[in-house]
């Protein structure tokens, strides 16, 4: 069915009916010409938007609607993250070109509620729009922390030990595959890498753990790579940093696709992008109790550096000495 054949207020009226039932601070949800929601007592609003360009994010030749509408939500969720929040309400904006069908519309949605109903996360509002020829989806996501437990990037300080959550590079490696193979693997290496790509997991009670006990001083979720994230870090802590090549975590199925040879494929890694996974400094004498409580995180925790006095900017080490950064910077849109 095309959508032209339902027009936008049946499109939005078909959206509506699949809404779960009202999560506690919802006092009104869509139907109005704005939403109204109220904040735990005691905290601060959290905000984050994320724009998705057809094209550009995402290409519909190898992810499928659901897989983009699970996606689609769960990048901001990992914004959310990296602050140490908990997200509360979402909005969605679509622009959709007149050749999508009502069924694709229906997948996005259900894979966009099935995180949000994970999350507890109430969709609350949102536009629709046609479009000439590329799907446009904008998300913004609403959420809460007490304001002495929430993390920015600006709290690191030279000593500090820097970790990051789950592995590096996999994103990347799986985008590459899903173009080679049309969204089809031909292995379960493959499979895991296309997986990490098209269905990220949002490190949300990881940052929330490490936020609520004062563990991370400054952090970031990993969605342009490794090293331009880090930068990040250090612009806003004004500090530097050195991150040591062997110790940059890689799945097998990373190490066992990775197509560059095995002493540089740690160069995926760091340039890589869309990994969302946590990347942070904590206290030298932290170190004992992070360690103990990740030990119970299934994406696993490791150490990859420290951090430096300022200016020195962002050393990678190889075992040779600091490598050359001029190719190591990730994604930028208009660069």
């Amino acid at each position: 069915m095309e959508l032209r054949e339902i027009g936008e207020f049946g499109l939005i009226d078909r959206i509506k009916k699949n809404i779960f039932p009202l999560l506690p601070g919802v006092i009104r949800g869509m139907g109005d010409d704005a939403a109204i929601s109220s904040l735990t007592s005691g905290t601060e609003l959290v905000s984050t938007t994320d724009l998705l360009v057809e094209g550009v994010h995402f290409n519909l030749s190898f992810t499928s609607a659901h897989l983009l509408g699970r996606k689609s939500l769960a990048v901001n969720l990992s914004d959310i993250a990296a602050m140490g929040a908990n997200p509360r309400f979402a909005l969605l904006s679509l622009a959709v070109p007149m050749k999508t069908t009502v069924e694709f519309i229906d997948d996005f949605i259900r894979g966009f509620l099935e995180i949000s109903g994970a999350y507890d996360v109430s969709l609350i509002g949102g536009d629709t729009s046609s479009s000439p020829e590329r799907l446009f989806i904008s998300v913004t996501l609403l959420g809460e922390g007490k304001k002495e437990n929430l993390v920015c990037r600006c709290g690191a300080q030279p000593g500090d030990d820097l970790y990051v959550t789950g592995t590096l590079g996999d994103s990347l490696l799986g985008m590459q595959v899903a173009q080679k193979r049309g969204g089809k693997p031909t292995s379960a290496d493959e499979a895991y890498l296309m997986e990490r790509h098209l269905n990220p997991i949002p490190r949300l009670p990881e940052g929330k753990t490490l936020a609520g006990r004062g563990l991370a001083r400054a952090m970031i979720d990993v969605s342009d790579g490794l090293y331009s994230d880090l930068r990040h870090i250090c612009e806003e802590s004004r500090v530097g940093a050195t991150v040591w090549v062997e110790r940059i975590p890689l799945s097998v199925p990373f190490q066992s696709l990775a197509t560059v040879p095995k002493e540089q494929n740690w160069q995926l890694a760091v340039k890589g992008g869309e990994d969302y996974e946590l990347l942070f400094a904590v206290a030298p004498e932290k170190a004992w109790e992070l360690k103990e409580l990740a030990r119970h995180w299934k994406c696993g925790l490791t150490c990859i550096g420290k951090v430096e006095p300022f200016p020195q900017g962002v050393t990678i080490r190889n075992e040779q000495g600091p490598v050359d950064d001029a190719f190591l910077k990730g994604y930028d849109h208009f660069a």
